[in-house]
């Protein structure tokens, strides 16, 4: 295998780039951004296989790109869905003297299609879907040099997107499972049915008007859904009553903040959790100190 030292370079700046990078929307972009810098390709699909199997277009590049929105590949359709399902990378050199080549995009879409590379992202269990390049650029073809090279980068990038992936999911597995907690909290009483998420949608929304960064509105989402978790230790023939409350039922109700943070206090990692524990704490403070519970020194 011969590569460039323009290429080994491309390579090395690429891999510290995939390791640095766990969202995974730009994670996406940058391997495919990548692939087709490393080859000099005109065109690009990021493939990735679905929960169902099938194989949709994440990331495209190039002329025509818009017109793979909305495809779907089921289990070993078109080259990409063979490349994924046999874990065996394609290099058509001349697409016009492959026999298997069918050129229904082409035909479809008016697109022109002279070489391509095809290469399975294999994670550490299974192919996660592929790399497809079309074109080298100032009308060359495809050789097996340039199969080596994207070989060389797409194992690392498989990699990084599976580790990309799970971050991901372990996310929106966290988010869901916040969710699930303040509508179980909510649904105790009829009349706060909801009052978790509203609040956690007018905190976002102001949180988003002063600025915040992407970080600090997750947290501040995440501690708004659960700021009324303390509820959870105030008893029913409180909670529930339809009447106002005495002084005496007050002063019950009014420990729901010390509660919800001494169970989020808990949470770990520490750094990451103390917004949430805070949020409980302090979200029945006011500015002039009139809130509660009254803190002491």
């Amino acid at each position: 295998m011969q590569i460039t030292s323009e290429q080994m370079q491309m390579l090395l700046e690429t891999s510290r780039f995939l390791n640095s990078q766990l969202e995974l929307e730009k994670l996406l972009e940058l391997v495919l951004e990548r692939a087709m810098a490393v080859v000099s390709a005109e065109a690009g699909t990021l493939w990735l296989a679905e929960e169902d199997g099938y194989l949709a277009p994440f990331v495209a590049r190039g002329p025509k790109a818009d017109d793979l929105k909305g495809l779907r590949l089921k289990p070993g359709e078109g080259l990409a869905g063979q490349v994924v399902a046999e874990n065996e990378p394609r290099l058509i050199k001349n697409v016009h003297l492959d026999a298997s080549w069918a050129g229904r995009f082409d035909d479809a879409t008016g697109f022109v299609t002279r070489s391509l590379l095809c290469i399975p992202l294999r994670g550490r269990k299974e192919v996660i879907g592929c790399l497809q390049l079309l074109n080298k650029e100032r009308e060359q073809y495809f050789t097996e040099s340039d199969l080596d090279i994207v070989l060389a980068f797409a194992w690392q990038a498989a990699i990084s997107l599976e580790n990309s992936r799970l971050y991901t999911w372990q996310g929106m597995l966290l988010n869901s499972l916040i969710r699930v907690l303040a509508s179980s909290l909510d649904a105790r009483d009829p009349y706060t049915h909801g009052h978790s998420e509203r609040v956690s949608q007018y905190s976002v929304m102001i949180g988003k008007g002063l600025g915040f960064s992407p970080e600090e509105l997750e947290l501040l989402e995440r501690a708004a859904l659960l700021h009324d978790v303390g509820k959870i230790g105030i008893r029913d023939n409180v909670l529930l009553l339809q009447r106002p409350l005495s002084s005496e039922e007050w002063n019950i109700m009014k420990m729901h903040p010390e509660i919800g943070t001494r169970i989020l206090a808990d949470l770990e990692p520490r750094q990451l959790a103390e917004g949430i524990y805070e949020g409980a704490m302090y979200h029945q403070e006011k500015f002039d100190g009139s809130g509660y519970p009254i803190l002491r020194g």
